[in-house]
C-alpha cells in the first residue's frame, strides 16, 4: 500500500520521563521522513502531533475554515495555534513535551502513543482507557459504511 508510507497506525505505550520527554516509536520517527514534529493540545485532552507536511495541510484547511459564526473561528484557530510549538526528535528519538500541554493531557509518567492516519495522538494511558471504551460504541455504529 503506498500511502502506508505517510499514515501513522498501531498504539504503543511510553512513559514521560523526569524531564517530561518522550520517545517515539521508531516506527512514527521514520515516517516523519526525519524532519520535526508540530505539537499542541487536541480533542478530548489528548496532544496532537503532526509532522511537518501534515501541519502545513491543517494550516491550509485553517486559512479556509468556512465557519459562519466568525468568534468561533477565532476561539479554535487561537486555541490551536496558541498551545502549538515545534517538537524536534533528540538523537535518542524523543520529544519534549511542554509542562502546559503534559498538564492539559493529565499526563503523568505513563501514556499511550496512536497513530491516527496523518498525525500522532499522546493521551494519558487512564484518561485513554475510559475513553476506548466509549467511542466502542462509536466504532460499532460506523463500521457498517465501511462495510467492514
Amino acid at each position: 500500500m503506498e500511502h502506508s508510507k505517510t499514515f501513522f497506525m498501531g498504539q504503543y505505550e511510553h512513559g514521560v520521563d523526569d524531564k517530561n520527554r518522550l520517545i517515539l516509536p521508531s516506527r512514527f520517527r521514520e515516517k516523519s521522513r526525519g524532519s520535526d514534529f508540530i505539537l499542541t493540545q487536541g480533542l478530548e485532552r489528548c496532544l496532537f502531533l503532526f509532522p511537518s507536511e501534515s501541519w502545513g495541510a491543517l494550516a491550509g484547511k485553517l486559512e479556509e475554515l468556512p465557519l459562519a459564526n466568525k468568534s468561533e473561528e477565532r476561539a479554535f484557530k487561537r486555541i490551536l495555534l496558541s498551545a502549538a510549538c515545534e517538537a524536534a526528535v533528540d538523537t535518542q528519538g524523543r520529544i519534549l513535551i511542554p509542562q502546559n500541554l503534559k498538564d492539559y493531557a493529565q499526563i503523568d509518567h505513563h501514556c499511550v502513543v496512536l497513530g491516527v492516519l496523518k498525525h500522532v495522538e499522546i493521551w494519558a494511558k487512564e484518561e485513554w482507557e475510559q475513553y476506548r471504551k466509549k467511542a466502542r460504541a462509536s466504532f460499532e455504529k460506523v463500521a457498517p459504511h465501511l462495510e467492514l
